[in-house]
């Protein structure tokens, strides 16, 4: 199924070539950006509560592979680099994502802008 989204991903936005364009502060990485923020975006995507909870994730063989490539981050580095990432480059990727949902029509607004909402701290999801 992760493949599959991945895919998707791909194909709609072209988050691939978005997120290998992101860098940060640090002059000779061992991981690359790229790694560090997928890892965000798949704990985003499974909806996961903490940086720990996605390490231990992470820690599981070939599950997160087609996202954050062989070499797994930490918890910590995951966090110390995301911290390191210009906003300014996310918001670039956020707005193109947004921009390629209303030409897809899945955000339906008759506004030029959009506004979204999204709270992590739930519970129970329907």
């Amino acid at each position: 199924m992760m493949a599959r989204f991945c895919r998707y991903v791909q194909k709609v936005f072209g988050l691939g070539e978005q997120v290998a364009a992101l860098h940060d502060q640090r002059r000779q990485p061992q991981l690359p950006t790229a790694s560090i923020w997928t890892s965000v975006f798949a704990m985003d995507i499974l909806r996961l509560g903490s940086l720990h909870a996605l390490e231990s994730e992470l820690r599981i063989p070939n599950r997160l592979d087609a996202l954050t490539g062989p070499r797994k981050p930490s918890a910590d580095t995951i966090g110390r680099v995301y911290g390191l990432i210009d906003p300014t480059q996310q918001v670039g990727i956020l707005s193109h994502i947004n921009h390629r949902l209303g030409r897809n029509k899945a955000l339906h607004s008759a506004w030029p802008l959009r506004f979204l909402a999204v709270d992590g701290h739930e519970f129970f999801s329907q």
